[in-house]
């Protein structure tokens, strides 16, 4: 009787075994369902983006308004437009949207009319804001880098006709909105001291095209972040002063050369950047925008 009882067990035993085994392969069966079913949506997530992108450039090229060849080849969702040519866009095209993708700072101390402005950072966020995606929108920054990332976004996201200010807002040509100069002193990080001896190249420019620069770990642009000490201008020569939040900062050799490269393309290319760490960086430095964004105030 023990051992007719004995076997039973087993015999049980057995079973859930193979029940459980089999169960274990359902659900990893499932999970690689789950996995496959993921990237196929993400296959034809790609799909409908290219298939846009090419659509729109048959549309540019209906238009009159052919891409460059180089965007064709690489799907490109937005083209690069020259200031001549925006500006000729901005006169004559009916219901063109010009999208601001600087700081509000940058934004009050001067825009183009009817602009509208969100800043690049908060972009997907506020999509919701933007108008229909066939809707023709000059998208713009200080310099050309902010507005190129902003084009690549949008253009993930189904906006179809985008174009991008080429130089940004140093080459426009068209007229400007400009506030009160009281707004340009809110945004500047504590004991930032800039020397302007002459040159073609101001003080402002070389702190937007700073503000280009977005330090690996902190969502905010290293000028308002608090990272440069001093900026030397005279006619031969730019100098720049700056630190990093620590030694040990990812971004210690890139974020400097970054720098360097952004403010040497406004045509100054004798640009020096020193980095030191005294005084140590300190969150006071960050200017009353960056709090405001970074959720401090």
């Amino acid at each position: 009787m023990s051992y007719v009882l004995l076997v039973a067990v087993l015999g049980v035993a057995v079973v859930l075994w193979r029940l459980r085994s089999r169960a274990r392969d359902l659900e990893r069966q499932v999970r690689e369902l789950r996995l496959v079913h993921r990237e196929i949506e993400e296959l034809r997530a790609t799909v409908d983006r290219g298939l846009a992108v090419t659509r729109a450039h048959l549309a540019a090229v209906v238009a009159g308004e052919s891409p460059t060849r180089e965007a064709i080849l690489r799907g490109t969702p937005y083209r690069d437009v020259q200031p001549a040519d925006a500006l000729r866009l901005y006169e004559t095209t009916a219901g063109l949207v010009v999208l601001d993708v600087r700081t509000p700072a940058e934004f009050a101390h001067g825009h183009i009319p009817n602009a509208r402005s969100i800043p690049v950072d908060e972009l997907e966020d506020r999509l919701g804001e933007l108008p229909a995606k066939d809707t023709p929108m000059l998208v713009h920054c200080a310099a050309g880098g902010r507005s190129t990332a902003a084009c690549e976004l949008l253009g993930q996201r189904g906006w179809s006709r985008l174009m991008n200010l080429a130089g940004g807002l140093h080459g426009w040509q068209g007229p400007l909105v400009k506030a009160e100069p009281a707004v340009a002193p809110a945004s500047t990080p504590s004991g930032t001291a800039i020397t302007y001896r002459g040159g073609s190249v101001t003080g402002e420019r070389v702190v937007d095209a700073i503000r280009e620069c977005y330090d690996p770990e902190i969502p905010l642009n290293v000028y308002d972040l608090g990272l440069v000490y001093g900026i030397d201008i005279d006619d031969s020569a730019i100098a720049i002063r700056m630190t990093l939040t620590s030694a040990e900062c990812p971004a210690a050799r890139t974020l400097p050369e970054d720098v360097k490269r952004r403010v040497a393309a406004l045509g100054q290319p004798n640009v020096t950047v020193d980095v030191v760490f005294d005084p140590p960086w300190h969150p006071s430095r960050i200017s009353a925008d960056g709090k405001q964004k970074l959720g401090l105030v």
